[in-house]
């Protein structure tokens, strides 16, 4: 299992499209400390960077990967190992890599230059977030033999996690303005972990006053210790979900 882990990794951080989005990452994340003499704001632009780059990049990469291997997966699958240690080695292997580019690109920067407790939020809000959109990018493989679809359909997740839902989310704050509603729109969050992720640095920085009485709802429960490690939780339970769902149907598909 540990070597499918290590020679999917390896070979993906030598794939050139890898390694010009771990490049990207490295420009933007190293380039906005330089160029930025306000730490604050900079990292306002690496979260926004974090939360449309790395989930949309993650997802496309993996999808294309996991087509791409299929003569190398029913190699492995003709051989005396279990499926679960394949569909594990694949996962962990696919993950470790986006994640490997993140830390190097944006993480590494953020220690340097800004080593503070949004910093590691945002880290770890990355990390995540390369985790959990590779498992739903593989979910969405493994339910789906049509390539070009299975691409369309994590593109529209990307869109529904990144925009849709938050537009969601204001409509509900807007039509609803009348009623105590902010304990609701607070879980209603917990349905979207990119909104976990932005709402768990933003706590951490001075933007949150901008965001007036909700801003303060969610600073009271975002940044205590008790809801960032509720929110960290959220986060796992969201990578551990699309893993459970895909290990099942790997296990029962018909290659």
């Amino acid at each position: 299992m540990q070597n499918i882990s290590f020679s999917i990794a390896a070979d993906l951080l030598k794939n050139k499209a890898i390694f010009i989005y771990g490049l990207l990452l490295a420009v933007l994340g190293w380039g906005m400390f330089l160029i930025e003499s306000q730490p604050e704001k900079t990292i306002l632009a690496l979260l926004q960077i974090t939360l449309i780059v790395v989930p949309l990049m993650t997802s496309i990469f993996a999808t294309i990967y996991y087509y791409n291997s299929a003569e190398f997966i029913q190699l492995l699958l003709i051989q005396p190992l279990k499926r679960r240690s394949i569909i594990w080695g694949i996962f962990a292997g696919l993950s470790s890599g986006f994640v490997l580019s993140f830390l190097v690109g944006i993480g590494l920067p953020l220690l340097l230059f800004y080593p503070t407790t949004a910093s590691l939020h945002l880290i770890l809000s990355g990390t995540f977030l390369s985790v959990i959109f590779t498992g739903l990018a593989l979910l969405v493989s493994t339910h789906q033999q049509d390539k070009a679809r299975s691409i369309g359909f994590v593109l529209l997740l990307w869109i529904f996690f990144t925009f849709i839902f938050d537009g969601i989310l204001l409509w509900a704050m807007y039509q609803l303005a009348d009623y105590p509603i902010e304990q609701s729109i607070l879980f209603g969050t917990f349905l979207n972990p990119v909104s976990v992720a932005r709402t768990l640095v933003v706590m951490q920085t001075e933007a949150a006053a901008l965001l007036g009485l909700s801003g303060a709802i969610f600073k009271d429960f975002f940044g205590s210790l008790k809801g960032s490690f509720i929110a960290m939780l959220i986060l796992i339970i969201w990578g551990i979900l699309p893993y459970l769902f895909v290990k099942r149907k790997f296990l029962t598909r018909d290659f």
